[in-house]
This record gives C-alpha cells, sequence and structure tokens, in this order.
C-alpha cells in the first residue's frame, strides 16, 4: 500500500470483458503515480480475463475488489441466467461505499444514474473513460446528453467525439481528447495464427442491436459462403452482446458443422474478439457498424460493409466509415471483392488515414492512458466547482 496518497479511485467495472481494456491502461497509470491508491471495482464471480490482464501489465490482483450483490439477487440472476450482476443493485447495495470513500469513481459506460442521484454535491467526482470509437447514433438525443452531462469529466479517443459532444453544448472544460487508452495495452509482440494455413483471413463483425447489424439477415448465409469457399478463411466474432446480452440470441442457432470447419473460427464473446487480436490478425474486414472498424484500421487494410437495412448513407456522418470501404446491399459481389481486395484498397487508403486521424489523438503508445491520469489529477486540483 502506498504511503499517504492523496487521491483514491475507484474503477467501477460492472460490465461484460469488451471494457477491460478500455480501462486497464489508465488502472496502471494511476498505479504508478504516488498520488493515487487504485481500485477496480467489479462483481463476484469469473473475472479471469481481468486478473490476466493485470498480470501481463505486471499489475497486482489486489487492486480488485469483488462486490457482493444481495442474496436473493443471486437467485434471481441465477433463475435468469445473468452472467453478470444488475448493475443497478450493485450501485444499490454499496452506494455508501462507492460515495463514501473514494475521491473519484471512473466510468466506461453511461449506467451510473442511482449513484448520481444519491451524490452528495460533487463528491466524489465522476469520470467517463469512453469506451469505442465508433460513429454511432447512440451519441445523439437527449437520453444519451443527459446521462454524459451529469459526469464531471469525459475523456475522449479524438476530435471526432469531442466534436459530437461539443453539438451536445456540453462546457468544453468538462471533455478532454486523450488518445485512445485500448491502444496503449495491445500485444503487438506476436501476430496469432489462427489458422494452420497462410489464406487471406476475414474478420466478420457484425453489431448487435438488430436495426443496425447484418447478422440477423445475412449472417447464416455468409456462414454458409465461407463454408463452402475454401479459398479464405473467416474469423467469426461479432460484437460480444449479440450472443452474451441477455434477450439477445443463443448458440445453438449456428449450425455445428460451422463449429468445425478447419477454415472458420467462430467466438462469441472470448478474449481475443476483445483485446484485439482478431483486428490485428485479419487481413479483410466485414462488418456493419461496429466501432471495431476503426481497431481493425489501426492496420490500413480493405474493409467491406454490408448495406442491409438500405440506408441512404452517403452524407450520414454516422456511416462516416463507410467510406473506408465497399459498402453492398447484398451478398452477390462478396466473392469478386474478396478475390480484389488488394486491387481496389488502394482507392480507400486517404480515406482510411483521414478519418483515423480525425477519431484518434495522435499520441505515443502509453501516453493515452497518462493523458488521462493527467486529466483527472487536474480535475482534481481544480478548486473551482460547477
Amino acid at each position: 500500500m502506498k504511503k499517504n496518497p492523496k487521491y483514491k479511485i475507484g474503477v467501477v467495472y460492472f460490465d461484460d470483458i469488451h471494457i477491460v481494456p478500455h480501462f486497464i491502461g489508465p488502472v496502471k497509470a494511476f498505479f504508478n503515480d504516488p498520488d493515487f491508491e487504485t481500485h477496480i471495482l467489479t462483481h463476484q464471480g469469473e473475472n479471469d480475463f481481468l486478473f490476466e490482464s493485470l498480470e501481463r501489465l505486471h499489475l497486482p490482483p489486489d487492486l480488485v475488489k469483488q462486490l457482493p450483490t444481495y442474496g436473493y439477487r443471486r437467485i434471481v440472476e441465477r433463475i435468469k441466467g445473468r452472467k453478470i450482476p444488475s448493475p443497478y443493485y450493485l450501485f444499490k447495495k454499496h452506494r455508501k461505499k462507492l460515495l463514501g470513500e473514494f475521491d473519484v469513481l471512473i466510468f466506461n459506460d453511461i449506467n451510473h444514474e442511482f449513484l448520481h442521484r444519491n451524490r452528495q454535491g460533487d463528491h466524489p467526482r465522476f469520470v467517463l473513460l469512453m469506451h469505442g470509437a465508433g460513429d454511432g447514433e447512440y451519441l445523439i438525443g437527449n437520453r444519451y446528453r443527459d446521462a454524459v452531462s451529469k459526469f464531471d469529466l469525459i475523456t475522449t479517443s479524438g476530435p471526432k467525439i469531442t466534436d459530437y459532444f461539443g453539438k451536445m453544448n456540453l462546457p468544453q472544460t468538462q471533455i478532454v481528447a486523450c488518445g485512445y487508452q485500448k491502444f496503449d495495452v495491445i500485444d503487438e509482440s506476436v501476430k496469432h495464427r489462427f489458422f494452420d494455413n497462410d489464406k487471406p483471413v476475414v474478420l466478420y463483425n457484425p453489431h448487435f442491436k438488430r436495426n443496425l447489424s447484418s447478422w440477423y439477415r445475412f449472417g447464416l448465409r455468409i456462414l454458409e459462403f465461407f463454408y463452402r469457399n475454401k479459398d479464405f478463411n473467416l474469423i467469426f466474432a461479432p460484437h460480444i452482446n449479440l450472443f452474451n446480452k441477455r434477450g439477445f440470441l443463443k448458440p445453438e442457432i449456428i449450425p455445428q458443422k460451422y463449429f468445425e470447419a478447419a477454415n472458420i473460427r467462430i467466438d462469441l464473446g472470448g478474449k481475443h474478439s476483445v483485446n484485439m487480436d482478431y483486428t490485428l490478425a485479419a487481413d479483410i474486414y466485414l462488418g456493419d457498424v461496429s466501432s471495431q472498424i476503426y481497431e481493425f484500421l489501426y492496420r490500413l487494410r480493405p474493409a467491406v460493409f454490408i448495406n442491409t437495412h438500405k440506408k441512404d448513407w452517403q452524407n450520414d456522418p454516422h456511416y462516416a466509415h463507410w467510406q473506408t470501404g465497399k459498402v453492398i446491399d447484398d451478398l452477390e459481389n462478396l466473392n469478386r471483392l474478396l478475390q480484389t481486395a488488394s486491387q481496389w484498397h488502394k482507392d480507400y487508403t486517404d480515406k482510411q488515414k483521414e478519418l483515423m486521424a480525425y477519431t484518434f489523438r495522435p499520441v505515443n503508445k502509453g501516453e493515452a492512458s497518462e493523458n488521462i491520469k493527467r486529466a483527472v489529477k487536474a480535475l482534481l486540483t481544480n478548486n473551482s466547482r460547477r
């Protein structure tokens, strides 16, 4: 334990594993600063990926505080098949601890409303670390604006998200573009080989929301396409919520033959699907509106997008990423586009560079997390009150 730290940080993690890479870099930055005492506040249960991430960054496991939910809620959630306890009841049960013991609570999502209603004044300070860096329509609307406006500090990946919040008329002092902290913790030392051949690897990464996703109309047809077409390998790694979020899909709807195909890898929510191993290993991206396209473009490569819902997208900023590759309305030309990807990709590299520069503040590896730490320290040392 550090001697006389000035500030006590609580990183709230009541979510799936895809959130871990978005806060673990800043946790290391806080841990290495003697001014901070840092705790990761999470649910009881399976947290293997969290502890594995801590070990990889040489951070001690005792940073993690696993908070129990109510006894009756454990029974309810077992009956409902929830893998993760309801955040609302965790907030409710541990309200006094969360609001009384920490100088800062850090969130990666906007599910803090219960705590906000019970916070006295502006203590502890609430900080939102944005996760993902897409162009999604969730960034507009009164509900989202009301939720984010209650944070004392919002850190973003770069000018794009900062501009979105600027259009909401949020105070500019409330928003700091720090870079994309997930890039700080990716492991580039080894390029994972998920297949025992050198054929091109396609990553199919559909969104989970029915009104946005290509999966519901085309998903099984895409799996069948690659099952029959051995010229390519396929990694099917959808947004983790498609098959893991309560009320969405069951893995049983996917025929077993696709799991057994030598050129198809199906991952419905494992660590490789959230730590950028797949986005770094693939040669071609296939998807719709997932923000993972910007993680894929960490290295510029061909991308194909499926316009399932006949969206008039060309002048819509929420579909700006579709300018980085080919857009198709059906699967008729998919094989031709995949076969010729290396030829047409050069037509899109300038746009890919442009949107990456707009999405991510350019920083060296490790600096985004340090920028977040500095922004939090500035928040704490500023005597002004909103």
